[in-house]
C-alpha cells in the first residue's frame, strides 16, 4: 500500500518518492529523516534559489504594539468548543474574575452615637461616608442614601429597621473585603425582614428600603445572586403602599430607588413571545423641567427612565410569534420614530441641592453620565427597532459619539451604558477601550457587576466574529447566551 502523494522530504529535495508506508525508502537509503505524508503547518518558502520570493513585511498600522494594553500586557479573546456549540452558560460561567487589588478605603469615625456596637458604628460611618457617596453620581441633598436610607434604619428598633441596618452593615463588610462579617450580616438582615411581615404595626417604606438594599449587596457580590428575589419583594410591598405612606418624605426616593432596579429588571428578562401587548399601549412620558432634571441615583433624569421603559415595551412588541396586521406593524414602526426624535433631542439638566454635609460635585461628569445613558438608550432602540425605522450607519455614528463621551470619563460608574456601548464595539481599539473601562471601574469602586459585564461583553464580541462572514448581518441577543434559570444580571 502506498501514500497518495510524495513524502515531504522528497517534496523539498525535488526528487521522485516511492511512496511506500510508513516511511520512504528513498529516505532510509540516503540516511535522511522522513517527513512522511500527513498534514504539516506551511510556511514561506525558504530561499534556495529555485523561485521567486514573496515580499512578507509587516505593515506598521498593523504592528503588534497596537493590540498592547496601557499595563503592556497582550489582551486575547479566547473562543472555545462552547462558543460554537450554542450552549446556555450559567451566569457563573461568564464571570471574569480580577487578581488586581483594589483601592483601599480608609474607615472613617463613627457617624452615631446611638447604641451600636463599635464594629457596627465604624461599617455604618464606611457606608455614609464612602458607599452612599459613591453609588450616586450627585453627592447633594438629594442622596437618599445617606439622608433616607440611615434616618431609616436607625430611628427605630423595629424588625424593618434591624433588616435594613443589617443589609447595610452587610454591604459595608463585603466591601472592605470580609466576606464571612457579610454574610453573617446579609442573614440577619434576611431573617429581620421576614419577622417584620408579621409585625403590626410595621413600615412599608423600611421594608423597601431593606428589600433594595438586599439587591445592592447582590450587585456588589458577584456570587450573590437573589437580586430578583429581593426585587420581586420590593415590588409586593411597593403595590400595597397606601395613599398616604405615599405622601411621606421618603417616597420620592424610595420610588426612584425601585423603578430603577425595576426598569433594567425588565431590560435583562427575556420576553415571552405568547404575551403580546399592542404599539397603543406604548405612551410616552411627559417632559418637562422635572422631568428633565437628572437624579443622581440614576445616573440620567427620570424621564430618560421612563423612556427606557418604553423601548422594554416596544421589545416585548418585536417579540410577539401573533400575527400582526398592517396597522399595527405601522403603529410600531410610529412608536420607534417617536422614541428615536425623544432620545435625539432629549435634555437633561444638572440641578444640585447645596448642604453641609454634601460632596464634591463634578458638574461634568454627572453631565456626561447622564449623556452616556441618552447614548446608550439609542443603542438599545436600535436594537430592537424594526430594520426600516433603522437610518444608514445609525448605530455607527452612535457608537463613536458614545467612545469619544466615554474617553471624557476618569471612571464609568454607570455598568449598563458602559456594556451597551462595549457590546456595539466591532475594532480592536474599541474594544481595548471597553476592556481598559471595566479594569479601572473594578480597580476602583469594586463592584462585583462589573466581572459578570466584562463576561457577557467578551461572549458578545465571540458571537459576533463568528457570524462575521456571514452575508446577512446577525443581531446577537446577549440573553440567548445565558441559561436564564441560573440567574439575572443586573446592570445597576
Amino acid at each position: 500500500m502506498k501514500a497518495k502523494h510524495n513524502c515531504w522530504t522528497c517534496k523539498e529535495r525535488k526528487v521522485g518518492c516511492d511512496r511506500l508506508l510508513p516511511a520512504c525508502e528513498n529516505c532510509k537509503r540516503s540516511s535522511r529523516r522522513c517527513q512522511g505524508y500527513d498534514i504539516k503547518l506551511a510556511w514561506p518558502d525558504k530561499i534556495d534559489g529555485r523561485r521567486k520570493q514573496k515580499k512578507y513585511q509587516a505593515v506598521p498600522e498593523g504592528s503588534s504594539t497596537d493590540y498592547i494594553t496601557q499595563e503592556g500586557h497582550f489582551s486575547f479573546l479566547n473562543t472555545t468548543f462552547d462558543d460554537f456549540s450554542g450552549r446556555k452558560f450559567k451566569i457563573e460561567e461568564v464571570v471574569v474574575t480580577e487578581s488586581a487589588t483594589r483601592t483601599k478605603f480608609n474607615i472613617p469615625p463613627s457617624i452615631t452615637s446611638i447604641r451600636l456596637g463599635d464594629q457596627e458604628g465604624l461599617l455604618l460611618s464606611y457606608y455614609d461616608a464612602i458607599i452612599a457617596r459613591m453609588i450616586t453620581t450627585i453627592d447633594d441633598g438629594t442622596n437618599g442614601f445617606r439622608l433616607d436610607v440611615i434616618p431609616m434604619a436607625l430611628s427605630s428598633s423595629d424588625a424593618a429597621s434591624r433588616s435594613l441596618l443589617q443589609s447595610t452593615l452587610a454591604l459595608s463588610s463585603f466591601h472592605l473585603g470580609r466576606p464571612e462579617a457579610a454574610l453573617r450580616h446579609k442573614v440577619e438582615a434576611i431573617k429581620a425582614l421576614s419577622e417584620s411581615f408579621s409585625e403590626t404595626p410595621h413600615s412599608r417604606l423600611t421594608q423597601i428600603a431593606a428589600c433594595m438594599m438586599l439587591t445592592v449587596y447582590s450587585v456588589f457580590d458577584v456570587s450573590d445572586t437573589t437580586w430578583q428575589l429581593h426585587l420581586r419583594g420590593a415590588k409586593t410591598v411597593t403595590e400595597a403602599l397606601t395613599s398616604h405612606e405615599r405622601r411621606m418624605p421618603s417616597i420620592g426616593f424610595i420610588l426612584d430607588w425601585f423603578e430603577y432596579h425595576n426598569t433594567f429588571s425588565g431590560y435583562s428578562h427575556s420576553t415571552d413571545p405568547s404575551q403580546c401587548n399592542h404599539a397603543h399601549n406604548l405612551v410616552l412620558p411627559e417632559s418637562n423641567s422635572d422631568s428633565q432634571k437628572i437624579i443622581g441615583l440614576l445616573g440620567c433624569s427620570g424621564e430618560l427612565l421612563q423612556l427606557i421603559q418604553c423601548i422594554n415595551h416596544l421589545r416585548n412588541l418585536q417579540s410577539c410569534t401573533l400575527p400582526r396586521g398592517r396597522q399595527e406593524q405601522d403603529d410600531i414602526l410610529h412608536a420607534t420614530q417617536l422614541l428615536r426624535n425623544r432620545l435625539t433631542n432629549l435634555r437633561q439638566e444638572c440641578h444640585i441641592v447645596q448642604i453641609e454635609s454634601a460632596g464634591a460635585i463634578d458638574s461634568q461628569r454627572i453631565t456626561l453620565t447622564a449623556e452616556l445613558y441618552r447614548i446608550a438608550s439609542l443603542l438599545y432602540l436600535y436594537q430592537v427597532a424594526p430594520l426600516p425605522a433603522l437610518p444608514d450607519n445609525a448605530v455607527q455614528s452612535v457608537v463613536m459619539t458614545g467612545f469619544a463621551v466615554l474617553g471624557q470619563l476618569e471612571v464609568c460608574t454607570s455598568p449598563w451604558p458602559l456594556f451597551m456601548l462595549g457590546v456595539h464595539a466591532t475594532s480592536d481599539v474599541d474594544r481595548q477601550i471597553t476592556l481598559a473601562t471595566i479594569d479601572t471601574a473594578v480597580l476602583k469602586r469594586g463592584v462585583g457587576n462589573y466581572q459578570i459585564i466584562k463576561g457577557l461583553i467578551q461572549s458578545v464580541w465571540k458571537q459576533r466574529d463568528l457570524h462575521a462572514d456571514d452575508k446577512i448581518s446577525t443581531r446577537i441577543d446577549w440573553r440567548e447566551l445565558i441559561d436564564p434559570h441560573s440567574g439575572i444580571p443586573s446592570f445597576i
